[in-house]
C-alpha cells in the first residue's frame, strides 16, 4: 500500500518547533510555535504537540489512502475484465469477418465449379438433339438456373446470421441490398425461362399431383434390430436424413442414418432427469431436448462426432413435455406440466436461448403445439377436455391468447398439429373415444368438420399418450398419427377428405418415433421388441 508523502518542502521545520497553535484566527505561520516563541507569547489558545499533529495527520491519510486504495483496486480489476471481454469481441469479429470472407469466397469457388460443369458438352448428344429435334436444350437451361438459384440461396441464408452482428454498420445495409439483388436476379431469370412452359408440361405437373393424391402409401420392414432396453421417449432427424437423434432416459444418442440402417456414433449427457421431447434444426446443425429436469438444452455440433450442450436454461417449474420452432428458427415454443407455455428468442449460433415471455391460459399439462403456415396462429392442446386454444401473433412476434376452441365432444386429447394454413387435426386421448378430428377455419374461427372425421380402431383399455407427436409431410400428402398401440399413415384424396393407406399394430402402449424429413423412412422405439423398428414408406 502506498504511504502518506507531505507535498510541502521539509525546510519550515528548520526552526526547533515543538507545538502548533490550534487557533482557526491566526496564520499558518503563526501557528508554528518554538520554545521561545512559548516563553513570548501570552496563550490564549490551545496548543498541541508536533509529533502528535504529525500523528494525527498521518494517521487521517492512512485512512484515507486505504478507502481509496479499495477503490482504485476494485476499479482497476473491473477495467481489466472489461479489457478482457473488449479482447475476446475483438478476436470473435475478427473470427466472424474471416468467417464471412471464408463462405464468399467458398460461394465463388461453388459457382465456378457449375460453371465449369455446365460449360462441358458431348458432341454425340448435342447432334442427337438437333437430329431429333428434342425440347432438351431449354430444359437443361432451367436446370442450370435452378441449380444456381439453389446455390445462391444455400449460401446467403449461411451468410445472413453472420451479417446479423455488424447491423449498425452503414455498410450492413449495403449487404443486405447485394444479397436481395442476388436472390431477385436469380428468381428473375428462373421466371423468364419457365414463362415458355408448354401446356404439355403444365399437364404432366398436374398429372403428378393427381398421382400424389391417388396412390397410395405402403410401408416396407428394413430389418436391423437395433436394441436398446432403456425407454426411448423421442426421435429426431436433421434436415438431409443422414442423422437420427434419439434419447435414452437422461442420455441422447446421436445416430448415422443410411438407407434405413442406423449405427450409433456418440451418446450425449446433460440432463438429470427423463428427457422427453426433441426438435432439430433445418438450417444449422444444432437441436434442443427437453426434460423431467424442468430445463431445455441447446446441441451444436463441432465435426461429425463431437458435440456440445448449453447450459440448462429453466422458466419452467415443472416437466418440459414439447418444444417447437418456427420457419425462422429464432423462435422456441415449449409447453410443460406447469401449464403454460414459453416462448424463448433462439441463437443457433450462439448455442443459446433467451426467455421472452409466457402464455398462461390452460388448466392442465401441455401435451403438444404447431403454428400453421403461415405462423400467424398456434395451437396447442392439454391434459384434459375442451383444451385446445388458439393463439394469434401480434407485433413483435408477441402471441396471445385468442379463444378456446369448441369441441362436439367431452374428450380429452394429447396431440395436435397444423396441416394447413386453415386447418389442424386433433386426436382423442381418452379411453372412450378412437377418432381423429379435422378443424378447420370458418367464420374466423375454428370449427370441427364432421365429414371429414378419422375413425380409429376402438381400444376402450388404455389411453392415448402425448409422446410420438403427430407428422405431416406436404411434399408426399401423408399424415403420420400413433394412436395408442397403433401407427396410421393417413393421406389426404381428391375430395378434400382423408384416407388410412396403411397402419402398424405395435402391440404394445409405449411406441415413440417419426419419419424422416423427406418422409421416406418411419423409425420408431417401443418396448415390445425393447429397439428400434425402420420402415419405409413406398408409394403403389
Amino acid at each position: 500500500m502506498f504511504k502518506p508523502k507531505m507535498i510541502e518542502n521539509e525546510k519550515i521545520f528548520i526552526l526547533p518547533v515543538v507545538t502548533i497553535a490550534v487557533d482557526p484566527q491566526l496564520s499558518r505561520n503563526q501557528r508554528l510555535l518554538c520554545t521561545e516563541c512559548l516563553e513570548d507569547t501570552d496563550m490564549d489558545f490551545k496548543v498541541v504537540g508536533l509529533r502528535k499533529i504529525i500523528s494525527l495527520i498521518e494517521e487521517n491519510q492512512v485512512k484515507k489512502i486505504e478507502k481509496g486504495e479499495n477503490i482504485i483496486k476494485n476499479s482497476i480489476q473491473t477495467i481489466e475484465s472489461l479489457n478482457g471481454i473488449i479482447d475476446q469481441m475483438k478476436s470473435f469479429i475478427i473470427q466472424e469477418f474471416n468467417s464471412l470472407i471464408t463462405i464468399m469466397m467458398e460461394w465463388i469457388e461453388n459457382l465456378k465449379q457449375q460453371r465449369s460443369l455446365y460449360s462441358q458438352y458431348s458432341f454425340y448428344e448435342e447432334l442427337e438433339i438437333i437430329i431429333l429435334k428434342q425440347n432438351k436444350t431449354n430444359t437443361n437451361q432451367q436446370i442450370l438456373l435452378q441449380e444456381i438459384q439453389k446455390t445462391n440461396h444455400c449460401w446467403s441464408s449461411k451468410l445472413n446470421p453472420k451479417l446479423e452482428y455488424f447491423n449498425q454498420l452503414v455498410e450492413y445495409h449495403k449487404c443486405k441490398e447485394l444479397l436481395s439483388n442476388l436472390e431477385f436476379d436469380s428468381k428473375t431469370f428462373t421466371q423468364d425461362e419457365q414463362q415458355p412452359q408448354t401446356k404439355i408440361e403444365l399437364q404432366q405437373q398436374q398429372n403428378l399431383q393427381n398421382v400424389l393424391y391417388e396412390s397410395e402409401i405402403k410401408l416396407k420392414l428394413i430389418d436391423q434390430p437395433v436394441k436398446q432396453s432403456v425407454k426411448c421417449n423421442a426421435i429426431v432427424f436433421d434436415s438431409s436424413g443422414q442423422i437420427m437423434v434419439s434419447t435414452e432416459y437422461k442420455c441422447i444418442k446421436v445416430w448415422k442414418f443410411l438407407n434405413g440402417k442406423i449405427e450409433q456414433i456418440k451418446t450425449l449427457q446433460g440432463h438429470t432427469d427423463w428427457i422427453q421431447c426433441l426438435v432439430y434444426s433445418k438450417k444449422q446443425n444444432s437441436f434442443m431436448s427437453g426434460a423431467s429436469d424442468k430445463t431445455i438444452r441447446c446441441w451444436k455440433q463441432l465435426d461429425s462426432s463431437d458435440w456440445i450442450t448449453s447450459e440448462p436454461y429453466q422458466q419452467h417449474t415443472k416437466t418440459v413435455h414439447c418444444i417447437i420452432l418456427n420457419s425462422n428458427e429464432d423462435l422456441l415454443f415449449s409447453g410443460s406440466d406447469d401449464k403454460s407455455i414459453k416462448v424463448w428468442k433462439v441463437d443457433f449460433n450462439q448455442n443459446i436461448l433467451t426467455y421472452m415471455y409466457s402464455l398462461d391460459k390452460h388448466n392442465n399439462v401441455i401435451t403438444s403445439l404447431s403454428l400453421n403456415q403461415s405462423e400467424t396462429q398456434l395451437v396447442s392442446c392439454a391434459r384434459d377436455k375442451n383444451q385446445i386454444i388458439i393463439w394469434v401473433r401480434r407485433e413483435l412476434d408477441k402471441f396471445e391468447f385468442k379463444y378456446f376452441v369448441k369441441q362436439s365432444i367431452q374428450d380429452q386429447g394429447k396431440k395436435v398439429n397444423f396441416i394447413k394454413n386453415n386447418q389442424f387435426i386433433w386426436v382423442t386421448g381418452g379411453n372412450e373415444i378412437d377418432k381423429l378430428y379435422i378443424f378447420e377455419l370458418k367464420e374466423g374461427v375454428f370449427q370441427e368438420n364432421k365429414d371429414k372425421t378419422i375413425q380409429l380402431i376402438a381400444n376402450n383399455q388404455i389411453l392415448d399418450e402425448y409422446h410420438f407427436p403427430v407428422v405431416y409431410n406436404k411434399e408426399r400428402n401423408l399424415i403420420v398419427v400413433r394412436h395408442k398401440t397403433n401407427i396410421y399413415i393417413i393421406t389426404e384424396i381428391n375430395d378434400g377428405k382423408f384416407k388410412i393407406v396403411d397402419q402398424l399394430n405395435c402391440d404394445t402402449y409405449s411406441v415413440y418415433g417419426t419419419i424422416t424429413n423427406n418422409g421416406q423412412y418411419l423409425v420408431y422405439w417401443d418396448d415390445k421388441k425393447k429397439g428400434y423398428s425402420t420402415y419405409e414408406l413406398l408409394n403403389k
